[in-house]
C-alpha cells in the first residue's frame, strides 16, 4: 500500500503531480484525479496504482489524437501511425481508436466522402489519383471502391476539360501534334481514364491552323536552329517536336 501525501497542481492548467509516501510519483489529469479521488492520505494497492497510470497514459493519448484530429479529418491508419510514432503500445492505441469511433471523431467514410469532394473541387486530379491518395491515407479497399463508383463522371469530365484548356494555352506555340501529346499525357499523368480524356479533348474543339503551325515553326527554327551543325539534324529535330517534312522543307527553304 501506498499513501497520497501531496497533491500538486502543475503550472498547465488541468494537470496535477501525485506525491506517494512523500516522493514524486506520477501526473495526472483532472479527469484522472477525480475519477479515482485521488486526495491526500488515500491509500492505493499497487494494483490501483497501475490503473491509474494505465488510465492515464490512454487519456493522455486520447489527447494527443484529438489534438491531431483538430487540424483536419484523419483516418483511423492515421490516427494509429500518429500514435505509435509517439510511443504509445497497440492496446492503448486500440482502446483511444474505439472511444473515437464510438464518439464519430473516425469514420472512415465520411473521410472518403470528404477527401472526394475536397479533391473535386479544389483540384484537378481524376479518379486514379484520388484512389491513390487514399490508398496512402489508409482508407480501406472497400470504401475507397463504393465511393469511386459514386463519382460524378460530369464533374471529372468538367474538371478533365479545364485542364486540357489550360495546357492549350500553356502549349499555344508548340506544333499541333505536340499539342495533342501534351494534353493527352497531362490528362493521363493526373489520373483520367481513356474515355474521358477522348471526351475533354473532344470539347475542345480543336482545328489544326496551319497558318499558325507555320509562324510557330519558323519561331522554333530561328529559336534552335544555332544549335544544329547539320541541315538533317535540324530537320530530325523538328520532326520529333510534331511538324510535317514538307512543312520544315517550306521554312528552311524561306531561311536561304
Amino acid at each position: 500500500m501506498a499513501k497520497v501525501t501531496k497533491v500538486q497542481a502543475q503550472k498547465r492548467k488541468g494537470r496535477y503531480n501525485v506525491f506517494l509516501d512523500g516522493s514524486y510519483a506520477f501526473p495526472v489529469s483532472e479527469a484522472t484525479l477525480v475519477e479515482f479521488r485521488l486526495m491526500k492520505d488515500e491509500e492505493l494497492t499497487d494494483s490501483q496504482i497501475k490503473e491509474i497510470k494505465n488510465r492515464e497514459n490512454i487519456n493522455k493519448a486520447y489527447g494527443d489524437a484529438a489534438n491531431y484530429l483538430s487540424y483536419q479529418l484523419r483516418t483511423k491508419k492515421e490516427i494509429k501511425d500518429y500514435l505509435f510514432k509517439k510511443e504509445y503500445d497497440y492496446p492503448t492505441i486500440d482502446t483511444v481508436l474505439k472511444k473515437l469511433a464510438d464518439l464519430n471523431y473516425l469514420d472512415d467514410e465520411s473521410y472518403a466522402n470528404s477527401f472526394i469532394n475536397t479533391q473535386l473541387n479544389t483540384t484537378i486530379n481524376g479518379p486514379k489519383i484520388i484512389e491513390q491518395k487514399m490508398i496512402q491515407k489508409g482508407v480501406p479497399n472497400l470504401i475507397i471502391q463504393d465511393k469511386m463508383a459514386q463519382i460524378d463522371e460530369e464533374k471529372l469530365l468538367d474538371n478533365a476539360t479545364e485542364f486540357a484548356e489550360k495546357q492549350v494555352r500553356k502549349q499555344r506555340r508548340a506544333s499541333f501534334q505536340q499539342q495533342m501529346t501534351k494534353i493527352k499525357q497531362g490528362l493521363y499523368q493526373k489520373g483520367y481514364s481513356g474515355d474521358i480524356v477522348n471526351e475533354a479533348i473532344d470539347n475542345l474543339d480543336l482545328e489544326k491552323d496551319d497558318d499558325t503551325e507555320l509562324e510557330n515553326l519558323r519561331k522554333m527554327v530561328d529559336k534552335v536552329s544555332h544549335r544544329y551543325d547539320s541541315r538533317s539534324k535540324l530537320i530530325t529535330y523538328l520532326m520529333s517536336k510534331g511538324y510535317r517534312y514538307d512543312a520544315i522543307k517550306q521554312v528552311l527553304n524561306e531561311e536561304e
